[in-house]
């Protein structure tokens, strides 16, 4: 816990972690969109990327859901009347067109369909901290 001086603070964090929450799961969804548009195992790749201190890619299920995180998201996002974040805006966009993506599939098992992908990488290749092969 962290004392702020007001409530309008305690409230306008709760409403940003949650924002920004939304926004990790909007890039996993996008990420995963794009492994699927060039035939690129989902899994592997976040794996890989989940190996650095720093990064930690989402799972993304079947869209952005619970009460919170949509509710706050669009509240912060309306909450200026002379900005609007942009990338939270493009983050709500990804969630919209990653549950069409999900709900046009035949199958909607996502973690079946995470294992489906196969990489087009045939030789063994070290770069930087991550091996790779076919």
């Amino acid at each position: 816990m962290h004392p702020v001086s007001e409530i309008e603070m305690a409230e306008l964090a709760k409403i940003v972690e949650n924002a920004h929450r939304y926004l990790q799961i909007a890039f996993a969804e996008d990420l995963y969109l794009y492994c699927q548009a060039n035939n690129i195992n989902f899994p592997e790749l976040r794996d890989a990327l989940n190996t650095k201190w720093n990064v930690h890619i989402l799972e993304p299920r079947e869209g952005i859901g619970g009460h919170c995180l949509p509710k706050d998201t669009k509240m912060f996002l309306q909450s200026s009347q002379s900005i609007k974040s942009k990338i939270l805006t493009a983050a709500v966009e990804v969630d919209e067109e990653y549950r069409q993506y999900i709900q046009s599939r035949p199958s909607k098992s996502l973690l079946s369909s995470h294992s489906s992908s196969s990489s087009k990488l045939t030789r063994s290749k070290r770069v930087g901290r991550i091996q790779y092969a076919s």
